[in-house]
């Protein structure tokens, strides 16, 4: 077995799925940050977080899906997205200190499994690793630029 295969072998479930989810984090920094996320699963149709509420938390999806909806200024409601297993969601409110752009709930048939993490501890992750940060700031103008589009039809 290679250095790296032991690496791998040596994390738990909760660190490969945050590795999967954040590419960009070191294994110390997987390590580091790992112990800080808290499973949830939410029941079908909850609110996980709700558009114009104030960002308290980061989520990665690792079980179900979610669905992602934004409420324009009609008060019509449109589905933006679907983020599935090793998919994240709420850094726009927590990189922009602004808040919730979305809202995001498990869908009517089915349970979402969740890791969380605090909003305190989120930071924290974003000054350790700047690689992060970057991958996330880049995730987030794409979404921003989805959110502008829904809007504008």
């Amino acid at each position: 077995m290679s250095g790296d295969e032991r690496k791998t072998s040596d994390l738990s479930a909760r660190d490969l799925e945050l590795a999967q989810a954040l590419p960009r984090l070191t294994p110390e920094q997987v390590a580091e940050v790992s112990p800080r996320l808290k499973r949830e699963t939410f029941a079908p149709g909850e609110v996980i977080i709700r558009q114009g509420d104030l960002p308290d938390r980061f989520f990665i999806v690792i079980g179900g899906h979610v669905e992602v909806s934004y409420k324009d200024l009609e008060s019509r409601t449109h589905i933006v997205d679907i983020r599935k297993p090793g998919e994240y969601f709420g850094e726009t409110g927590l990189m922009q200190n602004r808040p919730r752009s979305a809202t995001v709930r498990a869908p009517e048939d089915s349970a979402a499994e969740l890791l969380c993490m605090e909003g305190e501890d989120f930071k924290d992750m974003m000054d350790e690793s700047k690689a992060t940060e970057m991958h996330l700031a880049q995730e987030m103008i794409q979404r921003l630029i989805r959110l502008a589009d829904v809007e504008e039809d």
